[in-house]
């Protein structure tokens, strides 16, 4: 009998088998966004001219939460795993990026480059890089301990896609809230904000996830 199949068979055997890191994510870290972006919402409101503004921006923001939330969180699950390293975890956030050029191009296309400043920078960028950090608080740190529960070798990495996990979840309430439609404007200032819980998760991942 080969050593991995023992291993199994012991695990089988134990009374109160452990749940997979998988399972207990998907239930309690949702569920930690869905509290943090009800409560956002409750207080602050869904912006009141939503239906007025159209379609394609509240979907482009929605798409592009939803986006980086489910490729950041599948990285962040095959690294629970210790065989696993940060660049093949990381294989799924080429998508964001394809996104993210897709969104500029079709900008550019429409718009060219009149207005490109205005269009840019808005007048929402503080209130973005501040509300969406602030709505990943809770997911981040939901997200963090039950990834406590696998064994990463890239507890920095873990960390990182934790952060940008929480932060597209983030983006679906924010998405909702914010009055910048500009796609020049989402890809940006979005990313950004991220990126930066990106990097408040490496941090936190460095010394929560280490073993």
């Amino acid at each position: 009998m080969r050593t991995d199949d023992m291993l199994e068979l012991l695990v089988q055997d134990l009374p109160n088998q452990p749940r997979p890191v998988s399972a207990i994510l998907l239930r309690w870290w949702p569920a930690a966004a869905a509290l943090a972006g009800v409560g956002f919402l409750g207080i602050m409101g869904v912006r009141p001219d939503l239906v007025a503004a159209g379609l394609v921006p509240t979907l482009v923001k929605l798409m592009l939460g939803a986006l980086i939330a489910l490729t950041a969180i599948a990285g962040a699950l095959d690294l629970s795993r210790p065989e696993v390293q940060a660049p093949a975890a990381s294989k799924w956030l080429f998508a964001v990026v394809g996104f993210l050029g897709l969104v500029v191009a079709t900008d550019l296309l429409r718009h060219g480059l009149d207005g490109w400043w205005a269009r840019l920078f808005g007048k929402g960028i503080l209130t973005c890089l501040t509300l969406v950090p602030a709505l990943a608080a809770l997911p981040l740190i939901a997200c963090l301990m039950i990834l406590r529960r696998g064994a990463t070798s890239e507890p920095m990495a873990a960390g990182a896609l934790a952060g940008l996990a929480s932060a597209g979840l983030a983006i679906l309430a924010y998405g909702l809230f914010c009055n910048e439609d500009s796609p020049l404007f989402i890809a940006t200032w979005y990313s950004l904000a991220a990126l930066i819980v990106g990097l408040a998760g490496a941090a936190l991942g460095r010394a929560m996830l280490r073993w």
